[in-house]
């Protein structure tokens, strides 16, 4: 850690860029839940933000909370939310072989579609709560806010980690567009945006964004012959702002997105025991970490429509909020689940059907008074549908598993859910200097659920010599604790969520806060699982029904800001219950159940600096500390000796993916050099301790720490008119491992002697030249 220190200190003298941290970099007018505008504080600018549901200066809202600008997320090319992740501290989004994981603290949701996620996401005001909508691309924004730590009040039921806010920008009152197009040399990936914004009439104004995106990737797939994740995306917005001199306004946003991804950034590596001496000759399976890999091709295609109406009444000095929501997503997916060039699972697919309705009415005083409030209603219904089919291929017919050769078990899963709010905070000054805040959040929520399962025989299986017949088929796959079977329920439920902070202004720069708030996570049905409960006829019975989770957030913090220096700071600490765990079957599943606590205990901090008109530092750190605080039914790892059974304990251990040091250095360096031109210099550190990067906690799977440092110089009209600069991402090429696993059947085909990994990986280095125009 103290040479990452070093080196990251060494980096100032090159003057780091502010590109990601933002927690004080200028922002424009927005939409979403209001309108803001940057106000000059001297050598700072000043971030307004609806992070609360009214507009606040970024340095007066009591809780840990970073703001990336829509004009960083431009200008270095950041194509989504995982890439933005890796600079914002303790954020960290990955993707698996068949999810998406947001995390925030170290908390996040698993491998289940069954699971609401742990870190609520909003887009304009919108409930976005599946894990592969993470994936949408993020374009013409004016930021993306993330909130640390349970959000129960304003942002609703399932915040138990955090919430992303992400806010588009809305149309201007004077004509303008933009032209930006980027091409990336290393992995031949061309961006183009375009945007059209202002009045089509007195009371009108448009707002149209179109945006295309093509990658060829950076690993080699030789059975594929192509490289990998080769990615298409296609998006398009539209938005409409109604406005007169009426008390009314009104805004309309229509989007939809259509993005294709073939191969994975995956890889194996790290043969151990006798995995080496079995997968040898026809069974070889390249283990080499060269960014080359083979396997039988992953292929996704997720399309996306939403549309928002934000409405806003004047009624005297309070607003009447009205935001309605509609989303409509759809996901089909074909995975070579094995991750190797064998033929043992290719062609397992799946796909998700989301359908959501949501409609929130909200009523907030001025925020000017000695008790400031806002109150509201929310009302939700999703509609959910999964299937899944694992293939089991020929190759089984020359294996001791013989009679899994051309067969598959086809699981369907289907979701309904109606969620009812009634929210309120309210803000009351006891002085000038002293102010409390309470809020509280009650949610009742009703979910029917239900699953089927079937095992299946293809021509091959059934043709089989000798014959195999169905009861040796139907055994087989008992043995795996896999059997055909339906199952359905009803769940029910309820939670009183509150929150309660103390804010006092020591003087007109520095403002300290204490906070205590409560969060919970929806329970719901497994939509994996492979039995029944109770079963008899599997040793390892399945599980269908999971209860909420819950957590209590203690946090203390200060926000500083003068003319040239704003520092924030924030001590926390969380207590998990109940947490919603894939419990290992012992052979090659995983039940939801409520099977675990945790406890996250850190420190975040921030900083930016204005040295001088032309030049700003800005940096972050975050130390966190998580233990699982009750956690029986761990996963072992390869050769890890069980201490409770079948199982391994992870109470008293750190959660994968939870490196203890996190955080970014950056700077800004921009000055006019004569003839209208201007020149921008810019580089940036994002460092980060050792973690685990697999879920078992196998200590093979250890990524060390790193610096992945980056860099943009850039020229361009003074005015902005047009820009032309060079982005290079992770210049010193770091091979960081996002996450990991053993691979599927090495320790069953080896017999328990040996095991291999895989990995997928964050992109290596590249260089993009981008070229932006505006009028």
């Amino acid at each position: 850690m103290r040479s990452i220190v070093k080196i990251l200190l060494a980096g100032t003298a090159f003057a780091a860029p502010g590109h990601i941290l933002a927690q004080d970099n200028p922002v424009a007018a927005t939409g979403g839940d209001g309108a803001e505008d940057v106000e000059e504080a001297g050598g700072l600018d000043v971030i307004v933000v609806t992070a609360q549901k009214r507009e606040q200066g970024l340095s007066d809202v009591p809780i840990s909370i970073s703001a990336v600008t829509g004009e960083a997320i431009e200008s270095y090319g950041q194509a989504n939310l995982e890439s933005v992740s890796s600079s914002i501290p303790n954020l960290k989004i990955t993707q698996t072989a068949i999810a998406n994981r947001i995390a925030i603290r170290g908390i996040a949701s698993g491998d289940n579609k069954g699971f609401e996620q742990s870190v609520a996401m909003f887009v304009d005001g919108i409930y976005y709560g599946r894990d592969q909508l993470s994936r949408m691309p993020l374009v013409d924004l004016q930021r993306v806010e993330v909130l640390r730590g349970p959000q129960p009040t304003l942002f609703g039921k399932n915040a138990i980690a955090g919430a992303v806010n992400v806010v588009s920008r809305r149309p201007t009152d004077h004509f303008e567009g933009s032209l930006s197009a980027s091409y990336e040399f290393e992995h031949e990936e061309t961006r183009v945006t375009g945007v059209v914004s202002g009045p089509i009439s007195d009371t009108v104004g448009a707002r149209v964004v179109g945006y295309y995106r093509d990658m060829d990737g950076y690993f080699y797939n030789t059975r594929q012959d192509r490289n990998e994740p080769n990615v298409r995306e296609a998006f398009v917005r539209g938005m409409l702002a109604f406005e007169d001199d009426s008390p009314l306004s009104a805004d309309l946003k229509v989007e939809y997105a259509d993005f294709k991804t073939k191969g994975q950034p995956r890889e194996a590596f790290g043969p151990a025991g006798s995995y080496s001496l079995v997968f040898a000759g026809p069974l070889f399976v390249e283990t080499d970490e060269d960014y080359v890999r083979a396997d039988g091709g992953y292929e996704s295609r997720n399309k996306i429509f939403n549309a928002v109406v934000n409405a806003n009444l004047e009624l005297g000095d309070h607003t009447l909020t009205s935001v309605t929501g509609y989303l409509d997503y759809d996901v089909e997916e074909t995975i070579d689940v094995d991750f190797t060039n064998l033929p043992l699972l290719d062609g397992t697919a799946q796909s998700e059907d989301y359908r959501q309705f949501s409609q929130e009415l909200r009523i907030a005083s001025p925020g000017d008074r000695a008790f400031n409030y806002i109150a509201g209603v929310y009302y939700q219904n999703t509609k959910l549908g999964v299937t899944d089919h694992v293939q089991f291929n020929p190759f089984f017919f020359g294996t001791p598993f013989r009679a899994l050769g051309d067969t598959s078990n086809d699981r369907d899963y289907s979701q309904k859910s109606d969620l009812y709010s009634v929210f309120a905070q309210g803000e009351y000054s006891l002085t000038d200097d002293l102010r409390i805040t309470v809020g509280a959040r009650f949610n009742h929520e009703s979910k029917t659920g239900s699953r089927a399962l079937e095992i299946n025989r293809g021509p091959l299986s059934l043709a089989a010599t000798p014959p195999i017949i169905d009861p040796v088929v139907i055994g087989t796959f008992r043995a795996l604790n896999i059997e055909a079977h339906t199952i359905s329920g009803k769940l029910s439920e309820s939670s009183f969520n509150p929150m309660a902070n103390i804010q006092y202004d020591v003087t007109d720069a520095l403002m300290l806060y204490a906070s205590f708030a409560r969060g919970s996570k929806a329970g719901g049905f497994d939509a994996r699982g492979n039995s029944l409960p109770g079963s008899t006829t599997v040793a390892s019975p399945g599980a269908f029904e999971f209860g909420d989770e819950r957590a209590d957030n203690v946090e203390v913090g200060l926000k500083y800001q003068t003319r040239d220096l704003a520092f924030n700071l924030s001590a926390y600490r969380t207590k998990y219950s109940d947490l919603q765990t894939n419990v290992f079957d012992g052979v090659l599943n995983f039940n939801v159940k409520n099977a675990s606590g945790a406890t996250t205990q850190g420190v975040e901090a921030d900083m930016r600096w204005a040295l001088d008109e032309h030049f700003t530092l800005s940096a972050a750190v975050a130390y966190l500390d998580f233990e699982f605080t009750d956690f029986p039914l761990g996963q072992c790892y390869f050769q890890q000796v069980p201490d409770n059974g079948g199982f391994c304990s992870y109470s008293g251990k750190r959660n994968a993916l939870t490196p203890e040091w996190s955080g970014n250095l950056n700077g800004d360096f921009n000055h006019e050099i004569g003839g209208n031109l201007k020149l921008g210099v810019n580089l940036n550190a994002d460092f980060s301790s050792s973690y685990i990067a697999a879920a078992n906690l196998d200590p093979r799977t250890k990524q060390d720490g790193y610096v992945k440092m980056g860099a943009r110089l850039s020229l361009g009209h003074v005015d902005d008119n047009w820009t032309i600069a060079l982005i290079g991402r992770n210049l010193t090429n770091e091979r960081i491992m996002q996450t990991a696993g053993a691979l599927p059947l090495a320790t069953t085909i080896t017999g328990g002697t040996g095991i291999a990994y895989n990995a997928i990986y964050d992109r290596p280095r590249n260089i993009a030249l981008q070229f932006d125009l505006t009028f």
